[in-house]
């Protein structure tokens, strides 16, 4: 009711309202964003990554450095009424890559301490899993871009693109998450459409947080682009359980599962035997994770001056991807530029690779 009203005295006072987003993936956006995300202001990005200018945006604001390290641009189109939120990657500093290899999981609402207590909820399901350093990240940045949304709104803007590179497109995830929901509560108003273009972006949550947000952006709403060369996608370290699906599923209910194939005697004592000899491997693998990317890297970022409270993990680690993924695969000319085993950790990681199997692959 109260978004009706405010676009009611908006359309009285003379303020124009514009939509410009469509669904559905639009090339010409995306090589925008990637534009927008190689020039942040703050100089940490070597120019032999940098892609050519932005073309229709123009930077309205850059935040102060928050969290583990993070920081976000406001940008807009003028002719078209869209402001964009530019979530920074990783940069060379102990935070910044802690904060990735902070890789607990935690659930998708709840509570979270960095510099000051912070309610969240990303989704409506308590069970669903998400990264914890980049919850943190998210978390940070959360109140300084709803202020600009905020902003934005009120001068007659109801289209927004969310977007990142790398981490800053993990972050991205969480943020459209996050906002969606918020949307979905009414704590910020209905009419403002969102459009996300993850870039690069590793894994920001488990297989429930995935179905959600799928749910959530389906329709067109939200995309992860990705180099098939490019190794961070990949990550972070995952491991998956039988312990790990669905509760409908027999892995989790081996009696139930032999007593519906029937079986009896000494293969009843086989299944029970192989299934323990699944589990115990990959249970300890998914202990060993949460040790140490979880807890123990917590403990480093304490160490580092960073004002955080380590919240208690969930006992998972089945990091998946999420969103609509567009891949672009490599072909020869790519690679006459771009050895598959580069010197270069991040040869095709970066933007100018991105960008040159985007202007020819999409």
């Amino acid at each position: 009711m109260k978004s009706v009203l405010v676009t009611i005295l908006m359309m009285l006072s003379g303020v124009t309202i514009s939509a410009q987003l469509v669904s559905g993936f639009q090339k010409e956006e995306y090589l925008e964003c990637l534009r927008i995300a190689s020039h942040f202001i703050d100089g940490q990005i070597e120019d032999k990554y940098k892609c050519e200018e932005p073309i229709e945006y123009e930077r309205l604001y850059e935040s102060p450095t928050l969290g583990f390290d993070n920081k976000w641009e406001l940008w807009e189109n003028k002719d078209k009424k869209i402001f964009l939120v530019s979530l920074r990657g990783s940069v060379p500093t102990q935070v910044s890559w802690f904060a990735n290899f902070h890789a607990g999981m935690l659930p998708a609402q709840g509570k979270y301490h960095i510099g000051k207590d912070y309610e969240y909820k990303l989704c409506d399901d308590a069970k669903a899993l998400v990264h914890s350093g980049w919850l943190g990240s998210v978390l940070s940045l959360s109140k300084d871009i709803e202020a600009k949304i905020d902003s934005c709104y009120k001068e007659g803007m109801r289209d927004c693109i969310l977007t990142g590179h790398s981490q800053g497109g993990a972050i991205c995830a969480l943020l459209t998450a996050y906002l969606l929901q918020s949307q979905k509560d009414g704590k910020i108003p209905a009419d403002l459409r969102f459009k996300t273009y993850c870039s690069a972006a590793p894994k920001p949550g488990d297989y429930l947080f995935a179905m959600h947000y799928e749910r959530m952006t389906r329709g067109g709403w939200a995309f992860n682009v990705i180099n098939a060369d490019d190794w961070v996608p990949e990550t972070p370290l995952s491991v998956q359980t039988p312990d790990d699906f669905r509760d409908t599923c027999p892995f989790t209910r081996v009696d139930d599962m032999i007593e519906t194939a029937g079986m009896k005697g000494a293969d009843k004592l086989k299944i029970k035997i192989l299934m323990r000899k699944l589990r115990k491997p990959t249970r300890k693998s998914e202990e060993n994770l949460t040790k140490y990317l979880g807890y123990y890297i917590a403990g480093m970022l304490k160490d580092m001056g960073i004002d955080y409270e380590t919240p208690e993990l969930a006992k998972c680690a089945n990091f998946q991807r999420v969103g609509t993924t567009i891949v672009m695969m490599p072909g020869e000319e790519y690679h006459k530029k771009h050895a598959l085993m580069a010197e270069d950790l991040f040869e095709h990681h970066m933007f100018v690779a991105y960008m040159e199997l985007a202007k020819g692959d999409l």
